[in-house]
């Protein structure tokens, strides 16, 4: 039994010397986001956090939204390559909120605040690929990289605000952070190609890392079907699904982000 498993590696491995004609690669797409969600809070330091902020239940957040991307990538020999990839989401609401919370340095949002919100995350990626296996139909791969989440968030609120005296506040209250977080990351991709000109393909990626005072967790699955229409140019459509728990520390706030994203994808792609 251990020799035909030895021999079955051994035949896997013998493939990776198979020629590969794609060596450049660049997408530009979107994203019709379906589904939407964060969860955020922003607190003193010192103060426990209690139950986040959910933006689209209770700050009037848009739930569905579109998404530019751009990914790229390179292969510099048959098995190693580097890809990139880059997307923006942004949303905004305004509420009149239904419960109190606590938000910022020690000010409380009461029952009845009008709120106006935002939420921006700016996501760059760039990963080294190793193709493992990869013959005429399929290639199996692994990468690992950095993930750059740029967050912003913040808000203004007008009528039951209190400090942290319990004082009602006159006028708009402002309030608002943001945070860069550098965090490694690893993924799978593989591909099948079903004929000369129609690819399919799934890829996921995740990390779990706290690096001094910010902590997060990423998980990302894609699932895509591609068609070479032309030599150099090709046309697809997928459906991505992704989930984020971030956890940072400023000067004198802390704050706590959980995001979910998914929709379907459509991208234009040029192949060199």
């Amino acid at each position: 039994m251990h020799i035909r498993v030895l021999l079955s590696l051994l035949f896997v491995f013998s493939s990776l010397l198979a020629q590969v004609d794609e060596k450049l690669k660049l997408s530009v797409g979107g994203m019709f986001v379906t589904n939407f969600s964060t969860q955020m809070q922003i607190t003193p330091h010192a103060v426990p956090i209690s139950v986040l902020v959910d933006t689209n239940k209770n700050l009037g957040m848009e739930h569905e939204t579109g998404v530019f991307r751009l990914d790229g990538m390179y292969r510099f020999t048959d098995v190693h390559s580097i890809d990139f990839s880059y997307y923006r989401v942004t949303s905004n609401g305004e509420k009149v909120v239904e419960r109190e919370f606590l938000w910022g340095d020690d000010y409380t949002i009461g029952a009845g605040a009008n709120v106006a919100s935002y939420f921006n995350m700016s996501i760059y990626k760039i990963n080294y690929g190793y193709s493992f296996y990869h013959n005429e139909k399929i290639e199996l791969l692994v990468n690992a990289g950095l993930h750059i989440t740029k967050v912003e968030l913040g808000l203004s609120a007008s009528g039951n605000v209190k400090d942290k005296d319990g004082v009602l506040i006159t006028g708009v209250y402002k309030d608002a952070t943001s945070g860069t977080i550098p965090l490694p990351v690893f993924g799978f991709k593989g591909e099948y190609s079903v004929n000369k000109n129609l690819f399919v393909s799934y890829k996921s990626e995740y990390f779990v890392m706290k690096i001094d005072e910010y902590r997060g967790a990423f998980i990302s699955n894609a699932l895509a079907a591609e068609y070479r229409f032309m030599q150099h140019y090709s046309v697809g459509a997928g459906f991505s699904a992704n989930k984020m728990a971030l956890e940072g520390e400023g000067d004198t706030l802390d704050y706590k982000v959980q995001n979910s994203l998914s929709g379907v994808m459509v991208n234009f792609s040029y192949i060199y």
